[in-house]
């Protein structure tokens, strides 16, 4: 059977035509196009597809809500180096550029449509985003305390405020649960494989006030997280038809992608 996460055409299609309204080439000479996250993008298209919104409304908040996430992600991506070169300073600067640029976009998207509604959903989702991210950067440097809600919301606040607009309460769970469960592995992971310790990580490391084996902890505890939102998951989608077949199949694609399955074995032995 063909998993439901393989894009269909429809789906590629918006995708090509959002890198076509970010095209620039002076932009592009400097810094790398925007990356898409392929399970924001599928969850958003099939949300908007169980919702049986007009191709129009489809197309329309697709393409603006993957502007909005890639003038964050642009944005997330710029130094805090100082001493740079003349080259890398240009390069910090146009980075910063191109994420102002792509948010331009998406207001005058909007605007051109009048659709206050999402306008406003989207402007919130960005101000909590950023809230978020002010906790975990202040988390790192010693002045504040953060927790893993604010790493949720750095993921999934944008998708899930969409659902909330589209009274879609199953699919905005999922959002957040799908999303995070993708972060807990990709970290452990690399944790795993190269010692390096993302967001989720460090906050795990700092819940660890027992002395002993800190890696072996801290594996313990990505592996505690992981299951118990695999399990929020597969709840989701024995009680959601539409979501069943897609999350099921997604649980099982990201286990395998992050190697999990075999790296507890490993552990376990």
């Amino acid at each position: 059977m063909t998993s439901i996460y393989n894009p269909d055409k429809e789906l590629n299609n918006i995708i090509e035509k959002f890198y076509d309204y970010i095209k620039h080439p002076f932009i592009q000479k400097y810094i790398d196009v925007p990356v898409i996250d392929k399970d924001k993008v599928s969850l958003l298209y099939y949300m908007l597809k169980a919702k049986e919104v007009s191709p129009s409304y489809l197309r329309q908040c697709m393409i603006t809500t993957t502007l909005v996430q890639s003038a964050l992600d642009t944005h997330e991506g710029v130094s805090v180096k100082t001493n740079l070169s003349e080259t890398m300073n240009k390069r910090r600067q146009l980075t910063v550029l191109a994420g102002d640029y792509y948010s331009s976009l998406y207001y005058f998207f909007l605007a051109k449509e009048n659709d206050i509604s999402l306008i406003r959903v989207l402007a919130q989702s960005i101000q909590e985003i950023n809230e978020a991210k002010m906790n975990v950067y202040k988390s790192k440097e010693k002045y504040g305390a953060t927790s893993l809600e604010d790493v949720r919301s750095i993921d999934s606040s944008l998708f899930k405020n969409v659902a909330t607009l589209l009274e879609m309460p199953e699919w905005a769970k999922a959002h957040v649960e799908l999303l995070f469960f993708k972060r807990l592995l990709v970290e452990r992971k690399h944790f795993f494989e190269r010692g390096k310790k993302g967001h989720v990580a460090q906050l795990l490391l700092d819940q660890l006030k027992v002395e002993g084996d800190l890696n072996r902890d801290l594996i313990e505890q990505f592996d505690l997280n992981i299951e118990k939102t695999k399990d929020k998951l597969i709840k989701i989608a024995h009680e959601s038809n539409p979501l069943r077949t897609y999350l099921m199949s997604r649980i099982q694609d990201l286990i395998q992608e992050n190697r999990y399955d075999e790296h507890y074995v490993v552990e376990e032995g």
